[in-house]
């Protein structure tokens, strides 16, 4: 199910380059599907299998997002989160915790998550070069 992103889940950017390996998981946004707990923690070692690198990224990004929005709220902040990493020209997010939290009795839900990144090479290619394999 598409809105069960939970920590853990994975995030993939649907690219021309991507669609060769065959992964499979549900539509979530436009261009990302999600994979869930159990596909994700399977991902490293599949992509590892067909001769790819599974890369994880240092800096983790989060997302807060006001509380009061029901059940799209937790969308909304993932769908922030998958806009800062397809601005790094990354393919893969990695959810690592959410959290509800208050502040001023403001209810606000807290998300951080980890962008990874797929490809052949087992040296993290440049902006440019993934900026390239993105389009095509």
């Amino acid at each position: 199910m598409p809105d069960q992103i939970q920590a853990g889940t994975m995030m993939l950017y649907e690219s021309a380059n991507l669609q060769s390996l065959a992964l499979e998981g549900d539509s979530y946004c436009t261009d990302w599907r999600s994979l869930g707990t159990s596909a994700s923690s399977g991902l490293e070692s599949r992509v590892r299998a067909l001769g790819w690198t599974l890369f994880f990224l240092a800096g983790e990004i989060r997302a807060v997002v006001p509380a009061w929005g029901g059940h799209n709220t937790l969308r909304r902040g993932v769908k922030r989160l998958l806009a800062r990493t397809h601005l790094l020209h990354f393919n893969c997010l990695e959810v690592n915790e959410i959290r509800r939290k208050y502040f001023l009795g403001v209810p606000y839900l807290s998300i951080s998550a980890n962008p990874r990144h797929i490809q052949p090479s087992c040296q993290i290619e440049s902006m440019a070069l993934r900026l390239q394999h993105e389009s095509a």
